[in-house]
């Protein structure tokens, strides 16, 4: 199909591609420690149905006239955003779980296979594989990861202590490796807001079940001004700015250049850390941080 000069106006550059997949890692790097921090008084299904409802009532008003005009082509396209919504959610609500039962270190140091798993699933799903530089960029990141969170200490990684947390950060994985592949086949008859409200609302749709239960039967959500602000954080930053830059930056360069992105995640929380939280910046932060970006350059040089 050729691309018109209206879809040529709107289409992005790779630079600015890439830039929004930074950012939207930032955005994902805070909205973990947000949930770290608060996980002991709210739990994790609840933050994470709420901060997708209110994502869902926040963009009503931007989408509702495309979404009822063209309700019949929702209709026909709604497994599809089902699924989005499911493993968007899913994989978000599980990070959020998972952060009860693991370390910090567990949690990015299995994140960091993101890349291999996208690249696993696209290889299982449509037959993408992965080239010899696509590979060595994602093994270079996922050093640099290594280095930056066991502050190269090789005790610290022959000392680790897996859990079921991780066995969760690992299933949470696999769902945004499904989430990026699929991306590839998102209508775009409707525009990139209106599908990520379909998707926001059927995140939400899917979450409703099991926060029913979690609410009524293991641990329920206490409304509290806190709460509020913290969802409508999420909502904003997580739920809605991320999903979209990172649909964006996704449709745009492809989901193996776009997963590796993810290993950004402890050089952003070093940066974090120094900043707000008067850390010192050590050789293993240059030297981890060097690998990854080394490994971003490998892979999207394809």
């Amino acid at each position: 199909m050729n691309v018109t000069n209206e879809e040529k106006k709107h289409t992005i550059s790779i630079p600015v591609a890439y830039g929004l997949l930074a950012v939207t890692v930032l955005t994902w790097s805070i909205g973990i420690v947000i949930a770290r921090g608060v996980h002991q008084e709210i739990p994790p299904i609840g933050l994470s149905f709420w901060r997708w409802f209110v994502a869902a009532t926040i963009l009503i008003p931007f989408t509702y006239t495309v979404v009822f005009k063209n309700i019949g082509f929702i209709r026909n396209n709604l497994f599809y955003y089902w699924q989005q919504g499911f493993f968007m959610a899913g994989g978000g609500t599980l990070l959020f779980l998972a952060v009860n039962y693991t370390t910090a270190i567990n949690v990015t140091l299995v994140n960091a296979t993101q890349p291999i798993l996208t690249g696993l699933v696209a290889w299982i799903v449509i037959r993408d594989k992965l080239s010899k530089y696509q590979i060595l960029g994602i093994l270079s990141a996922m050093i640099g990861v290594s280095i930056m969170v066991t502050r190269a200490n090789i005790n610290t990684l022959l000392n680790l202590d897996f859990n079921i947390g991780d066995l969760i950060v690992v299933v949470a994985t696999i769902f945004y490796a499904c989430y990026a592949v699929n991306i590839r086949r998102m209508p775009k008859e409707i525009g990139l807001l209106p599908s990520t409200f379909i998707i926001v609302v059927m995140g939400t749709v899917s979450l409703l079940p099991l926060y029913l239960i979690e609410d009524n039967f293991i641990r329920p959500t206490i409304f509290s001004f806190k709460l509020l602000i913290v969802v409508i954080v999420l909502a904003l930053l997580v739920s809605i700015l991320s999903l979209v830059m990172w649909n964006t930056g996704n449709s745009r360069v492809g989901h193996n250049r776009a997963s590796i992105f993810v290993n950004l995640f402890p050089v952003y929380s070093s940066i974090l850390a120094i900043i707000f939280l008067g850390e010192q910046l050590f050789l293993f932060h240059i030297v981890g941080a060097v690998f990854v970006c080394a490994g971003i350059f490998l892979v999207v040089k394809e």
